[in-house]
Parts: C-alpha cells; structure tokens; sequence
C-alpha cells in the first residue's frame, strides 16, 4: 500500500517537474529589428457598455505611433449602449474604427466570438492583429513587447498572460488562478506541447491566420483562442508565449458564483479538444486523488496529510514563480487558499466537462 501511494506522489510531482522545466526554458532570438509598419489591434465587445472605453483608451495611450495603430472594434449585436459609447470615442480617437455584427453575419462557423474576430481581422491592414477583450486594460508596453516578440523569435503567433483586476475579494484568488494557468499553457508550448492561451492576450501575423482560412477554415470551438492555437501549431508554424509585466493584459474578475462556474465549464468543454493531453492532465489528477482517498480509508492520517501538502506546494511553487515575474508580490499570500480552492473545485470538472451546452454573453452553444 505505501508503494501505491508513493506513486501516485511521484505521479503529480512528475507533472509538476514538467510544468517547472517549461516555464523556466528559455527561447531563442533571432534580434530582427522591429518594423514600425501599421498594427492592428481587434477588440470583439458584446453589451460592453460599461467597459469598452477603459479598452480602447488603454489601447490609444499604448507607447506606439499613433500614426502605425489602428483599433477595429467590432459591436457584436449588442442590445446594451456599446454603440453609443463606441460613436462618442470615435469622434475622440481617430485610430478606431468601428464595425457593427448583425444576425446576418452568422454562420455555423462563425458562431459567437469566432465571428466577430473573423469581421475585425477581415478589414485590418496590419502586418501584426493584436486581440483583446472589451473588458481588459492593456498595458502601456503591450503593443511593443507582443509586436517585438513576433519579429525577434520570428513567430507566427503571440500569446502571453493575463491577471485579474482585485475589484472585489474573489477577484484576489482568480488573478492567482489565472496565474497558474498561463503558467501551465507557456509550459507546455515551450516543450511543443499547446495546451492553451487566453484570447483576451494574443496575437498573429495577419497573412498566417488567412492562410490558415481564419475562423472560417477552424472548427468552431467555445473556446476560440485554443482553437487557433492548435491550427497554427498544426501547420508547422512557431508560437512563443511570454511572461512579463509589459505584455501583460488585465481583466475583469467574474462577479458571481454563476459567471464564474459558466465560464470554467466553458473553459472545460474547449478543453476536451486537447485529446490524449486533456487525458494525462486528468489522470495525473486523479492519481493524486486516489492516493488521498486511499490514505484516507486506511487511516494513513500521516500519508493524507503528507500527499496533500506535497500537491500544495508543489502547485504553489509554479504560480508563484509565475506572479514575481509579472511583478506582482502582493498576491503571493493568496496562494495557497487558491491553491486549496482549486484543488477542491477540481472534482466539479467531470460534471462542468459532461455538460455539453455552454452559455457565454447571453448566447447558448452546444459543443
């Protein structure tokens, strides 16, 4: 019984030695100089009447020529007053242009955000597409640091991290979450393993995604951003994924529990097109938690403890790895109630993965 539980101990290190060994590896630089060629910046908004102008004005104040940026927001049917805040800064920026989505713009592809990046995309003239969300503040470096990164590795595609703004308590154990998982997804890529990024924080050479046939030529997924990730990596093509303050986007927590658990199952259900790798992240898991329950049933108190503060630490390790080099030591005491957090909402997984419909921005998916 202790070499069972030794085991599965040395199963969950194993995955975190190979999260470690990713994040820290170090990519190489090619020192092309960057251009100062045009770059755009598409920004998809949905009822995004209280958050859309702290966007596209952290946006225009970015450290980059006004005359080599243009922002393309595209008003995805909202029903709120997007469009009326999106009418008063275009006379205010004159970088932003503005496209507004309509129910004839939707096809079985192009479904839900997908589309709405495939409209701004379509009109953009940059070499560079830089995406974000209608709910983040970008920092001021970003335009330069993500635009660099694509000219000097000589990637086809860009991603990098995004924290939480601490508007409100949970909002302190999201960022640390959020923290993990890029933490996670950059692993993984730097070992040629694409795991996942996060749309609101990415960015793609414009000539790659149409050779790649945009969202039209990609499968529709809930989870877009994977989606793309995938497809390029598919093709052969380089992708970094940095991790630094000036690359660094931030968003809104969720509010609610509701938002909150819809917005994990979401994440979930794009998930399961990670395949075979979705499959050792869960069994990996699972290992670890065959090992508590068996501790547990045979009195093991000594093993419970030991497996589980083994797994906290282990975990803690990586995020806060992750969060001093964003810059961020003020969230490190948040760690590990995160971490503990996570771990218990672990076992809803299986029941948000077995839901196959998925609600986003008032629209209902099937996936």
């Amino acid at each position: 019984m202790t070499t069972f539980l030794i085991s599965c101990a040395l199963l969950y290190c194993a995955r975190v030695l190979f999260f470690l060994v990713g994040f820290g590896k170090r990519q190489p630089r090619t020192l092309i100089p960057t251009p100062s060629s045009l770059v755009s910046v598409v920004i998809p908004a949905r009822n995004e009447e209280a958050n859309i102008r702290n966007a596209v004005e952290s946006v225009a104040r970015s450290h980059w020529p006004a005359e080599s940026m243009e922002i393309i927001v595209v008003n995805d049917r909202s029903t709120d007053g997007t469009a009326h805040v999106l009418e008063l800064l275009s006379t205010e920026i004159p970088q932003l242009t503005i496209v507004t989505r309509t129910e004839a713009d939707i096809d079985d592809n192009l479904r839900g955000k997908p589309g709405a990046l495939q409209q701004g995309i379509d009109i953009a003239s940059g070499d560079v597409v830089l995406l974000t969300d209608a709910d983040c503040t970008v920092n001021p470096e970003w335009i330069a640091t993500m635009t660099r990164a694509i000219y000097q590795r000589d990637v086809a595609m860009v991603c990098a991290t995004t924290s939480v703004r601490h508007t409100v308590a949970a909002g302190q154990m999201q960022d640390v979450e959020w923290a993990f998982s890029n933490a996670m997804a950059r692993a993984g890529l730097q070992l040629g393993i694409p795991l996942g990024c996060f749309g609101n924080n990415m960015g793609i050479r414009r000539d790659v995604f149409h050779a790649l046939g945009g969202y039209k030529g990609i499968t529709f997924s809930v989870t877009e951003d994977l989606a793309l990730l995938q497809a390029v990596v598919q093709r052969g093509h380089r992708v970094a994924y940095l991790c630094d303050a000036s690359s660094s986007v931030e968003t809104l927590p969720c509010f609610t529990l509701m938002e909150y658990v819809r917005q994990r199952q979401r994440w979930a259900r794009g998930g399961t097109a990670l395949g075979s790798r979705a499959f050792a992240f869960v069994a990996t898991s699972l290992a670890l938690w065959l090992g508590l329950a068996t501790a547990a049933a045979m009195s093991y108190w000594s093993w419970f403890i030991g497996i589980a503060v083994m797994r906290v630490v282990a975990d803690a390790s990586l995020v806060a790895w992750a969060l001093l080099r964003l810059r961020r030591p003020s969230t490190l005491p948040w760690i590990i109630p995160t971490v503990v957090m996570l771990m218990l909402t672990e076992l809803a997984l299986p029941f948000l993965v077995l839901r196959k419909r998925v609600v986003w921005k008032g629209q209902t998916f099937k996936s």
